[in-house]
């Protein structure tokens, strides 16, 4: 019952999105402003993405695989997610779900699925990486969400902060047109993940990154999505 009520939402999902390459609620404005309004005017950005329905390459880098495949992906807001992946030919490598709290996989090759939490951190990740798919939900669009702590402490580089020496996060702007460039996340002062985010254009006024990394330094993994 679960696996056919996640696959209805699946298919609902593309039912959604199937005609609009992005859907938004309205055009965002940029104001020239002090930087420290950057959170405010990047959340605005974030909101008005409603849908967004695109074809992506993706490439994996890790120790236990190399190699890329084109994806279709289809984001429906605030938090689901679908991707399927092809190999050459067209080959059909399989399908993604990624919802609130869950997430289920299909893998073609031995016609299986399988569903768990997104808390769990040993199955919930991203093929043969430790990528985690909350990660690539959340980055896959250009815009992470924010926590509520966020502050200005270096306005001359555009450095943000949030968290503690505990848990911290780091978020690299552009000065010049407020477009996110990196997010760094440590703990215990050591940068476990790196988002990086590139090669913006507009879309319907809204700016969107073309390139995506998402690098995990100490397993010398990364999943690139352009």
């Amino acid at each position: 019952m679960r696996c056919n009520t996640i696959r209805f939402s699946a298919i609902l999902l593309i039912m959604v999105l199937g005609c609009s390459s992005t859907a938004l609620r309205q055009k965002p404005s940029f104001v020239e402003a002090s930087l420290e309004q950057w959170p405010e005017y990047y959340s605005k950005n974030r909101d008005n993405i409603l849908t967004m329905k695109s074809e992506a390459v993706i490439t994996l880098e890790s120790p236990a695989i190399a190699g890329n495949f084109t994806a279709e992906m289809l984001y429906g807001a605030p938090d689901t997610l679908f991707l399927k992946a092809e190999g050459p030919l067209g080959i059909d490598l399989g399908k993604t779900f990624i919802g609130r709290k869950r997430f289920i996989l299909y893998n073609q090759f031995n016609n299986t699925f399988f569903s768990g939490s997104l808390n769990d951190k040993y199955y919930s990740t991203f093929l043969e990486t430790d990528v985690a798919l909350n990660d690539i939900k959340e980055t896959i669009i250009g815009y992470p969400p924010l926590p509520g702590n966020i502050r200005l402490i270096d306005e001359k580089h555009g450095i943000f902060m949030t968290g503690t020496d505990v848990g911290k996060k780091r978020y690299v702007v552009n000065t010049k047109n407020w477009q996110l460039e990196s997010i760094e996340i440590f703990k215990n002062d050591r940068m476990v993940i790196k988002q990086e985010f590139e090669r913006y254009t507009s879309e319907q006024g809204i700016p969107i990154p073309r390139l995506i990394r998402i690098i995990l330094p100490h397993k010398k993994e990364m999943v690139a999505i352009y």
